[in-house]
């Protein structure tokens, strides 16, 4: 199974890279008062009334997954960071890279249209994941495409190509390559420890956005 594999790897998981001197730009263009949610009580991501929002990092949410993608694993902790945006919003590559994978991850509360950039500081890489995207968010693309920073790279897609969720884009990182188009985005309690070492919190690359 693709969760497992992945947390099997043997090998070492990289340093964050030194960051400190980089500047970067938002994936997307927020307003300045952004709800955020909390999803460890009985709050559903299916309920919400805003246009933008923000789900947390790291968090537990012990209500929101349901069916055999998530229940027969045991998964219900998030690895990335959800941004809540209305459909069609543009999203922006945080930093000079290249497409590194695209594809459509089309299972029932998957991450439908997905795209994972790959970017390098001091020799070091550093790959991105932004799922729930539109289909027309890989019209085009091709693997190895240069990107630019600021430059548009994805939409945010409806439910129909987002695998059923509300319009959103989740964002995560990893310090160990993707073998596919695809990451853990929620892990179970067995894999949380090195979860939180292969995949960094976001926000240093997002800043304080809550």
């Amino acid at each position: 199974m693709f969760i497992n594999s992945f947390f099997n790897k043997t090998s070492d998981i990289p340093d964050i890279p030194i960051l400190s001197k980089y500047t970067f730009d938002g994936i997307i263009d927020l307003p300045e008062n952004i709800y955020i949610h909390d999803f460890k009580s009985k709050n559903n991501f299916q309920n919400n009334k805003h246009s933008f929002s923000i789900g947390k990092y790291n968090e537990k949410r012990y209500n929101m997954y349901k069916g055999k993608l998530f229940e027969k694993t045991k998964r219900f902790i998030h690895m990335g960071i959800d941004i809540g945006a209305p459909i069609g919003t543009v999203i922006k590559s945080f930093y000079d890279g290249e497409i590194f994978l695209f594809k459509n991850n089309n299972l029932k509360l998957d991450y439908g249209y997905t795209i994972i950039t790959k970017h390098s500081f001091n020799n070091q890489n550093l790959y991105a994941l932004y799922g729930h995207l539109s289909k027309s968010s890989i019209l085009n693309k091709k693997i190895g495409q240069k990107i630019c920073s600021g430059e548009t790279i994805a939409f945010v897609g409806n439910k129909e190509e987002n695998g059923g969720w509300p319009p959103h884009v989740h964002f995560q990182l990893s310090l160990l390559e993707p073998k596919e188009c695809d990451l853990p985005g929620v892990v179970s309690e067995r894999h949380h420890k090195r979860a939180l070492k292969i995949f960094p919190d976001p926000r240093i690359i997002l800043g304080k956005i809550y």
